[in-house]
C-alpha cells in the first residue's frame, strides 16, 4: 500500500516543471513544493513583480508565494530575480571596480556567464524568513493635451495661456 507521502511524490514527478537550469535542481523527496529565494548579501533586496514590491531579508531565505502564478511561473519570476540579484551585487564587487579602473572611464562589459556563481548563491538555504510584500507607490499625473498650431504659429504665443 502507498503511502499519502509517496503518492504525493509520484504526482510530483508527473508534473513537468521547467527547472532552475543554474543548479539542474530535481523534484525529490525533499522538495515541499515551495520554490526559495536567498538573499545572501549583507543588504535588504528589492524587486517589482506585478506592481508589487518584493523585498528579500538580507541574509535569510524567503519562501517565494506569488498569488496568481503557477509553480512554473513561480520559477520563472525567481530566475529573474536571481540575475537581478546578481546584477547587483557584480555591480558591487571587486571584479567590476576593478574592471572599471582598467576601462579608463568606459563601462565595463561582461558575459553573463560570471553571474551564474552568484546567481547560485541565491538557492542556497539560510535561515528561512518570509518577503516584505508591498504595493508600490503609485503616481497620478494629469497631463494637458496637445493642441494643433500652423506651420507658422509662434509657438511661444500659442501656448503663454498654459503657463
Amino acid at each position: 500500500m502507498e503511502s499519502q507521502h509517496q503518492h504525493r511524490l509520484l504526482l510530483l514527478k508527473e508534473v513537468s516543471w521547467n527547472l532552475n537550469p543554474v543548479n539542474n535542481m530535481e523534484i525529490n523527496e525533499s522538495f515541499d513544493g515551495v520554490f526559495r529565494f536567498s538573499n545572501t548579501s549583507d543588504e535588504d533586496f528589492t524587486v517589482l513583480w506585478n506592481n508589487k514590491e518584493y523585498t528579500f531579508p538580507k541574509n535569510s531565505c524567503s519562501p517565494m508565494l506569488i498569488s496568481g502564478e503557477s509553480p512554473e511561473n513561480v520559477q520563472e519570476i525567481r530566475k529573474k530575480f536571481a540575475y537581478k540579484w546578481a546584477e547587483r551585487e557584480w555591480y558591487k564587487g571587486k571584479d567590476y571596480k576593478k574592471m572599471s579602473a582598467m576601462g579608463g572611464g568606459l563601462p565595463p562589459t561582461r558575459d553573463d556567464a560570471v553571474l551564474d556563481v552568484l546567481i547560485q548563491m541565491c538557492l542556497n538555504p539560510l535561515p528561512i524568513v518570509p518577503a516584505i510584500v508591498t504595493e508600490a507607490k503609485q503616481e497620478t499625473r494629469t497631463f494637458k493635451g496637445s493642441k494643433a498650431v500652423g506651420k507658422d504659429s509662434n509657438l511661444n504665443k500659442e501656448f503663454a495661456e498654459e503657463e
